[in-house]
């Protein structure tokens, strides 16, 4: 076979200088997609939205980002003091759904606005995330006591399933719209 010449490129058919340029771009993209792969590569933020059903079949949220991997921090929500009102009430969540999490995040939910498990009348359960973007799907917050370990329910709203959350420990049921605080400890982990 006779090499090209560089004047030859010009008397190609114009599919050939087409073929070469969708050949340039084809090696060009992975080199420009894997120099962003940091920004694509990054943990949604971590999500808990507790829900309320009420009278007219519809369900008022409040939704709370929690926080992400390696933080080291713990935070107390406090639904019935920071949600919006519902139906000019304080909010009484039904059930709850809770996306993204980091891998050995702790949940402590309770009936008392002190977070005390220990605090007589205290109705609680603790969960604990087992791996990253751990989410626990839309459940009533009164059915977390049916499970030991695993919680393995499917949505109520979408049917995905729940992945990485483990009930850890409990004391008496929390009554449908009696919860009160939420504290969440994320590990400090490294970055």
């Amino acid at each position: 076979m006779k090499p090209r010449h560089y004047s030859d490129f010009f008397s190609m058919p114009a599919k050939q200088p087409l073929l070469c340029l969708s050949l340039f771009m084809s090696c060009i993209a992975p080199v420009a997609l894997a120099a962003n792969s940091n920004e694509a590569l990054a943990d949604p933020t971590p999500t808990l939205a507790l829900y309320q059903t009420v009278d007219n079949n519809t369900e008022p949220a409040c939704a709370f980002d929690l926080p992400g991997y390696g933080s080291g921090t713990s935070v107390k929500l406090l639904p019935k003091k920071t949600c919006p009102k519902v139906e000019d009430k304080v909010i009484d969540p039904h059930s709850l759904r809770i996306r993204n999490v980091p891998i050995a995040t702790r949940f402590l939910l309770t009936s008392v606005a002190s977070c005390d498990k220990s605090e007589k009348n205290a109705a609680w359960i603790e969960l604990e995330t087992t791996r990253a973007n751990a989410s626990l799907e839309k459940l009533g917050i009164d059915k977390l006591w049916t499970y030991s370990g695993y919680v393995t329910n499917s949505g109520l709203d979408s049917n995905a399933p729940s992945r990485g959350f483990k009930v850890t420990a409990k004391g008496d049921p929390i009554k449908q719209g009696s919860l009160s605080c939420i504290q969440v400890t994320t590990s400090a982990g490294s970055n």
